[in-house]
C-alpha cells in the first residue's frame, strides 16, 4: 500500500493521502481494527456541481423545475432524480435565476446547450460563489486565514 502524503493539521487531525480507492479502503480497515477506539476515519466526499439557469419564467418554481425540464427538453434524455433544485433568487433587474445541483455527466450535457422553460430559452452556467473577507476586502477561499483571523 502506498501513502502519497501524511500531514498533521492545526487542530490535531491527521490527513493521509493515497493513490486509489482500494488503498483507502485497506487503510480504513487497518485503522479501525487496530485503533478503532482512539481514532475516527473520515473519507471526504465530492460534492455535485451546481449550475445556474438564467432568466427563468415566474411560473416556474423550485418545486416544478425538474418536471418542466424533463417535459420540454426530451432531447437531453434526463431522468427523474438527475436534477436537484437548490434555490432561486432575483437579480437587481428583476429577472429570476435558479440554482440546481446535478451529477457530473448531466453537467457536461447541460453546460453545452440552452434549455427550454415555458416560452423562454434559458442559458446555463456553472454556479460559482467567491467568498470575500470584509475585514481586509480580499477574496479568499473558505477556511483560509486572513490577516490572522478566521473568515
Amino acid at each position: 500500500m502506498g501513502i502519497n502524503s501524511l500531514k498533521v493539521l492545526r487542530d490535531g487531525r491527521v490527513q493521509i493521502e493515497t493513490g486509489s480507492k482500494e488503498e483507502i479502503e485497506i487503510l480504513t480497515r487497518d485503522i479501525n481494527d487496530n485503533c478503532g477506539d482512539k481514532l475516527e476515519v473520515n473519507i471526504p466526499k465530492l460534492r455535485n456541481p451546481r449550475l445556474v439557469i438564467y432568466n427563468i419564467p415566474q411560473t416556474i418554481s423550485t418545486r416544478n423545475i425538474q418536471d418542466t425540464l424533463l417535459a420540454q427538453n426530451p432531447e437531453l434524455n434526463l431522468k427523474t432524480g438527475d436534477i436537484t433544485e437548490k434555490l432561486s433568487y432575483e437579480t437587481k433587474r428583476r429577472s429570476r435565476n435558479l440554482v440546481i445541483e446535478v451529477n457530473a455527466q448531466t453537467r457536461k450535457l447541460l453546460i453545452q446547450m440552452k434549455v427550454k422553460l415555458g416560452w423562454l430559452i434559458c442559458n446555463i452556467e456553472d454556479y460559482l460563489v467567491a467568498n470575500r473577507c470584509f475585514k481586509c476586502s480580499r477574496f479568499n477561499h473558505i477556511f483560509r486565514e486572513c490577516r490572522g483571523t478566521e473568515i
